[in-house]
């Protein structure tokens, strides 16, 4: 810490019978609490700095300097090393690493996360070197930097955007090492060498929470917090760890659908318990465009309240797949276009939508009619009550299937979709089985 233009680290007297005196005593401590930052910090006594003895520091002696020991302990690759508090550095244990990457990923690998747009181009500049064929890679951080296209005139940013990865849990720091030169001679200092976790530990491993809520890891890694420091200020605490207040997950199923999904998503503008029924049209409108095995666990977590480990079972899937469809269903209910559903209400959305796809206006007014007798199919019962996509109800309406009675006088000829561009077999007989179940 900084007092009077003079940097004073806060440590321990090396007689101290808590002191910590070596690279592997500070290894099996990290290992013993779980998680440590390598700083003295807001919380009294949560740091590294704060367990070694004070003189040691900056001399470049790997036997006292604690400077030292953090390059020691991120090549052993026994701990994680990285800027994982409030950016900052810090380890986190093999043990407690998978609990950090389900919540500070969300449950997404980086690949899902770019394609459901949650990450910048710069963050995919930078993963795209550490991806698929590239997975093994260990690389400097000027390589990083050079690859990425960041430098003058050219990306910018860098620091923020490496940090950024190491906070979200993508990256961590492998190593430090130098130079070599032509002859394999190494020079220079140390320089930060980073890889994935998955290329440390195993993708099975630093994966192995992805089967529970993220929240649920969260106030974990926060309960356990609290044991060892139950004196400290809570919110200094999760902003160090970055675990967002009210982020219990424990009252979820007290939640009804659709609340409990409204909170889930968290998209600005709308909250639990404040929708009307349009809205709720709106939303189911919503979910039916999401593919059908992200429609089934959406189905079956916030209707039915079950658990990742429960959908797997029902789905033959794994629960670690459960969650990438659960994050992906998320991720898409949040795109604007598909919000707009359940933020303005199905009945603002629907007739301008029809009319912009080229629909007559009688058609428009026929869905959205409040006097028809018969509820519409369109974007009402073929979206709304019988779940399928926009692309179905489209080529229904252009083949004149305007109301339900319409598609119902159709159903006995088993040849029914034979006409209908866009609509085959297999379609065909979802919608007839969609049909019967909302028919009896």
């Amino acid at each position: 810490m900084s007092e009077q233009d003079r940097w004073v680290m806060r440590g321990l007297a090396p007689d101290d019978p808590d002191c910590i005196h070596s690279a592997e005593e500070l290894e099996e401590y990290v290992n013993r609490v779980g998680f440590l930052p390598l700083f003295a910090n807001d919380i009294p006594g949560f740091s590294a700095e704060e367990h070694a003895a004070s003189e040691g520091w900056w001399t470049g002696d790997p036997a006292i300097d604690p400077w030292e020991w953090r390059k020691i302990i991120a090549s052993r690759g026994k701990v994680a090393y990285g800027k994982f508090f409030d950016k900052r550095a810090g380890f986190i244990s093999k043990e407690w690493f998978p609990y950090f990457a389900n919540y500070r990923r969300d449950g997404y690998d980086f690949d899902s996360l770019w394609d459901d747009e949650l990450a910048g181009i710069r963050s995919k500049k930078i993963m795209d070197l550490f991806m698929e064929e590239n997975e093994g890679r260990e690389l400097f951080s000027f390589q990083i930097k050079e690859e990425a296209g960041f430098g003058r005139n050219r990306e910018k940013n860098f620091e923020g955007e490496i940090t950024r990865l190491q906070m979200q849990t993508y990256l961590l720091i492998r190593d430090f090492r130098r130079r070599k030169n032509k002859n394999g001679e190494e020079y220079g200092w140390g320089i930060a060498v980073y890889c994935t976790p998955e290329h440390l530990w195993e993708r099975e491993h630093v994966t192995s929470r992805y089967s529970e809520e993220p929240v649920l890891s969260g106030e974990k890694i926060f309960s356990h917090m609290k044991e060892l420091y139950p004196d400290a200020d809570h919110a200094h605490m999760r902003k160090l760890l970055g675990i967002k207040a009210g982020s219990d997950a424990r009252d979820k199923e007290s939640i009804p659908f659709p609340d409990n999904l409204i909170k889930a998503l968290k998209v600005e503008g709308i909250t639990p318990g404040t929708l009307n029924e349009d809205q709720k049209s709106g939303l189911l409108v919503a979910i039916a465009q999401l593919k059908d095995k992200q429609q089934k666990v959406i189905e079956l977590k916030y209707v039915s309240h079950m658990k990742n480990e429960e959908i797997g079972k029902a789905m033959n899937r794994a629960a670690g797949t459960v969650g990438t469809y659960h994050s992906k269903a998320l991720g898409k209910l949040r795109w604007p276009r598909i919000a707009e559903w359940y933020l303005k209400g199905y009945s603002e959305c629907l007739p301008g939508l029809l009319v912009s796809r080229g629909f007559p206006s009688h058609a428009a007014a026929v869905v959205s009619s409040e006097k028809d007798k018969e509820k519409p199919v369109g974007m009402n019962d073929f979206c709304l009550r019988l779940g399928l996509p926009f692309r179905v109800s489209d080529a229904l309406l252009k083949a004149g299937i305007i109301t339900l009675s319409d598609l119902s006088s159709r159903i006995p000829d088993p040849h029914w979709y034979k006409n209908i561009k866009g609509i085959g077999p297999k379609t065909a007989e979802n919608i007839t089985d969609r049909l019967r179940k909302v028919i009896k």
